[in-house]
């Protein structure tokens, strides 16, 4: 399931860090750690289970 699929929460928040990992060094290279790469996609992934949840009830 892609972001748009989940809505526009999870949306926004997996452009975030595609925009951010776009521009960021460490994101682009493997085995480096960005922390706010993973704070991005931590907010990605809290906005994705929502959104299942929700459309579970």
């Amino acid at each position: 399931m892609t972001a748009s699929l989940l809505g526009p929460a999870a949306a926004n928040e997996w452009r975030a860090a595609l925009e951010h990992a776009a521009g960021c060094p460490a994101c682009r290279t493997p085995g480096a750690g960005c922390e706010i790469g993973e704070r991005l996609l931590g907010a990605y992934e809290r906005a994705a289970r929502q959104a299942r949840s929700e459309e579970g009830e």
